[in-house]
């Protein structure tokens, strides 16, 4: 953020009683805008953007993930958004309900998700937890990013999840939508996307082990509209440290011709 030295003074004020109230009250439960931190409110008449939501479902599968429940997003009720740098923190209040428990009881979650870089697949989440829940002690670690590559060994070839596995595991689709939605400025894009196979580095696959690698082979319906190449493959790779409990999810795009031989039948489709 640039500012004028005229203004230093200034800022240098309002980030200190931002810090300040931070403290008194926790960054969750900041109640206006600040110099650093901007407060937006989810509401019909202002709906929550597309991206943030895809965030919040982030946060929600790492509480599952590790966790072993079934929470589903409801809604989010706000998100805080750090100013400064096109790669941002989000720190989201958000409304979930047990699919385990029926779908009656609701709880409120507090998420934390942040941007690596911007315009590129690279996420973060230290925090995940039900309001209220006592705060983890442990450190934020310095991630070392290295977006996934394309194996020497096709893995269509070795395993691809059946249909019922496609079907019972939405957070693959969270994924795709994930590696879209971080390149979208304004994170407001509309999907039109048909996966077609999932593949994983494990074997037998462990579509809950916490450090993973999936290759989701999808048509991009949208370009086929516009004549373009709709055949791409996203490979995201699942990381989660337990000294730090740091979780994160980073991938990238590719055309299937960029990498495939030779295009492959369909085994499976949702």
């Amino acid at each position: 953020m640039y500012i004028r030295s005229s203004n230093l003074e200034v800022y240098d004020r309002e980030s200190r009683a931002t810090q300040k109230l931070v403290k008194k009250y926790g960054i969750f439960d900041l109640k206006g805008t600040r110099i650093e931190l901007c407060v937006n409110r989810c509401t019909k008449e202002h709906p929550c953007p597309r991206l943030v939501r895809l965030f919040a479902k982030m946060g929600l599968h790492r509480y599952n993930l590790l966790q072993g429940t079934k929470f589903k997003l409801k809604g989010v009720r706000k998100y805080i958004k750090t100013r400064g740098s096109p790669a941002a923190t989000y720190y989201i209040t958000l409304y979930a309900i047990d699919q385990a428990g029926g779908g009656s009881s609701r709880q409120t979650f507090q998420i934390q998700i942040s941007q690596e870089s911007c315009g590129e697949f690279m996420l973060t989440c230290d925090i995940a937890r039900i309001r209220g829940e006592s705060k983890s002690a442990k450190q934020t670690m310095l991630v070392d990013f290295r977006l996934p590559e394309w194996p020497p060994e096709n893995p269509f070839e070795r395993y691809c999840l059946a249909k019922e596995e496609l079907k019972s595991n939405d957070w693959i689709r969270l994924y795709l939508e994930l590696t879209l939605g971080t390149k979208d400025r304004y994170g407001d894009s509309k999907f039109k996307l048909e996966i077609v196979n999932v593949a994983t580095d494990l074997v037998p696959p462990g579509l809950n082990a916490k450090n993973a690698t999936f290759y989701i082979r999808y048509n991009d319906l949208s370009k086929t509209v516009l004549g373009e190449v709709s055949d791409h493959i996203a490979i995201v790779r699942r990381r989660f440290d337990e000294d730090t409990g740091c979780f994160v999810l980073e991938g990238r795009n590719h055309q299937s011709s960029e990498i495939l031989p030779e295009k492959l039948p369909i085994i499976s489709r949702l």
